[in-house]
């Protein structure tokens, strides 16, 4: 789990070199109620992304038990992955906002965010073998 996030971190800095390698569009700047629902909308998945381990599979983990198929560590990677994956759904609402002229500050903001989520995110420790336990993370 540690080299997926890792890899998240890197793809976010080759975001930003996409972001200084290409410029925003001709016209005017995106309006500042879109920009401002974009910036809420990109900093919830940074939320998001550290509470859909916590809560949501608490929800389904009864629909777990039944399937042998889906053993705890492919849940512990399930969850870990799409934590990571909101987070890089902040950095890519940062990356359309720039190219919908937005504010460079908010643009800034968003890919501060979701970097620093994904750094200081931890995906706890994986399950032992055999165990039928979720991992606390």
């Amino acid at each position: 789990m540690r080299v997926v996030k890792y890899a998240f971190v890197v793809s976010a800095f080759l975001f930003i070199y996409v972001l200084t390698i290409i410029p925003a569009r001709d016209g005017p700047p995106v309006s500042w109620p879109f920009e401002l629902a974009i910036t809420i909308v990109a900093l919830a998945c940074i939320v998001v992304g550290f509470l859909v381990p916590r809560f949501v599979f608490r929800a389904a983990e009864s629909a777990y038990q039944g399937n042998p198929a889906l053993t705890p560590l492919k849940r512990w990677m399930t969850k870990g992955i799409m934590s990571l994956a909101y987070f890089e759904a902040c950095i890519l609402f940062g990356l359309a906002l720039h190219f919908l002229k937005g504010s460079l500050r908010l643009v800034e903001l968003l890919f501060a965010a979701g970097i620093a989520a994904e750094l200081f995110w931890s995906p706890g420790e994986p399950p032992s073998a055999g165990s039928g336990e979720f991992p606390q993370s």
